[in-house]
């Protein structure tokens, strides 16, 4: 079932989909100056603790798309393809949004996902674990 919403894409999109997922696995990484911004945001939204540094925030995005259980969602704005991973991080389902290249755009809780995710446009297209394996057979 997953591997078909995968065919709405092109070979080269599925394989900046999946580059941008392998590069944010591995590091994150913002928009110059971006990071100190995104990292206040949080704190004066309450999300992360106000003592919360900016390496803690990472890494908590870091566990969010390491975790091969989270699920992948694609957005299109205008014909750029972003990507985002949904997970927890304690009690509270996180949002963790990145464009080509696993280039960070943002990560907060949202009130209500499921809103949030249907109302922006997301196309959820399966697990972590799921999209990396389909894509592997893709390109066989």
């Amino acid at each position: 079932m997953g591997f078909q919403k995968l065919e709405m894409l092109s070979q080269n999109e599925i394989l900046r989909m999946v580059d941008a997922l392998r590069a944010i696995r591995q590091r994150v990484r913002w928009k110059p100056g971006k990071d100190s911004a995104h990292t206040e945001k949080r704190r004066k939204m309450q999300h992360i603790p106000f003592s919360a540094s900016l390496s803690d925030y990472e890494k908590m995005i870091a566990d969010i798309v390491k975790n091969d259980r989270n699920m992948v969602y694609l957005y299109d704005f205008e014909g750029i393809h972003y990507y985002g991973v949904r997970g927890f991080v304690d009690n509270a389902e996180w949002l963790v949004i990145f464009g080509a290249g696993g280039v960070m755009e943002t990560a907060f809780p949202p009130m209500d996902i499921d809103d949030y995710l249907y109302r922006r446009g997301f196309v959820w297209v399966g697990m972590i674990e799921e999209v990396l394996k389909w894509t592997r057979e893709a390109m066989n």
